[in-house]
């Protein structure tokens, strides 16, 4: 029999003797941990296999989600395609729209240049009637001169002058205007016929005409107002009266009262010879 004094004799008999050790295996352990080695590799392989099937199903996992991922990259790209199409559809549609509002800005531009035009004729139009209604009323003041004493046989008086505007500065120098507005005083010495003449007493007396081709009721005002100027400055009787072609029909109730006398004139005067 060996001797055994240390572990490690014991150690290498064991090794010697692998009966040995299984017979103090069995000795000193359970039949639970005598197993245990067997039962753990069973467990390793189990897992293993557990692993292996885990991975074969995350790997399966794994390419359905890809092949998800892809699909859906692929509709979102599909769905971003066409908002870009439709972006750029809309892109066309303002496109459009510009055009037909630049198109709108061109004419309304034409239209302000018709505008523009148009205004420019007006403004000729208008220069043209004031020019025509200057001739007219020349040629009214020249027909009324022209008729000075017949105004003044129609009117039962007899004519002896007419004054002048140097004549009517003197009257106006002679008398005292002080409370006559400037304005008045200027009107009146540029009163378009002033006569001066005799009525059937054999008295002197004077005439104030105004003269417009259409009468209205500012020549009638005029011829008032100098015709009480004519009487301050003269001391002698004055008479108011207008010629012209036509009358504005608002003067009439003044004519047929008396204070202010209506000579009409030919229209003839406004045919050339």
């Amino acid at each position: 029999m060996n001797t055994i004094h240390t572990i490690e004799d014991l150690i290498q008999l064991l090794d010697e003797k692998p009966e040995w050790a299984d017979a103090m295996r069995a000795r000193l352990l359970t039949r639970e941990l005598i197993e245990l080695p067997e039962k753990f590799t069973k467990f390793v392989a189990e897992l293993d296999r557990f692993v292996e099937v885990a991975n074969r199903r995350f790997d399966a996992l794994e390419e359905r989600i890809d092949k998800l991922f892809t699909q859906t990259d692929k509709r979102f790209t599909q769905i971003d395609n066409r908002f870009t199409q439709i972006d750029n559809r809309f892109t066309q549609i303002d496109n459009r729209f510009t055009q037909i509002d630049n198109r709108f800005t061109q004419i309304d531009n034409r239209f302000t240049q018709i505008d523009n035009r148009f205004t420019q004729i007006d403004n000729r139009f208008n220069r043209l009637e004031a020019d025509v209604g200057q001739i007219k009323g020349i040629l009214a003041r020249n027909a009324a001169l022209e008729d000075a004493a017949l105004i003044a046989r129609e009117m039962d008086l007899r004519r002896l002058k007419t004054l002048s505007q140097e004549d009517l500065w003197d009257l106006v120098d002679a008398a005292d205007t002080s409370d006559i507005p400037p304005s008045d005083l200027r009107s009146f010495r540029r009163a378009d016929l002033v006569m001066e003449a005799i009525d059937p007493a054999e008295e002197t007396c004077y005439v104030a005409v105004e003269i417009s081709f259409t009468v209205n009721g500012r020549d009638t005002a005029r011829a008032i107002r100098n015709a009480g100027f004519l009487t301050r400055f003269t001391q002698r009787r004055a008479h108011a009266a207008v010629a012209g072609l036509y009358r504005d029909h608002r003067i009439r109730d003044i004519i047929e009262s008396g204070d202010v006398f209506w000579h009409e004139m030919d229209p003839g005067i406004l045919e050339s010879e």
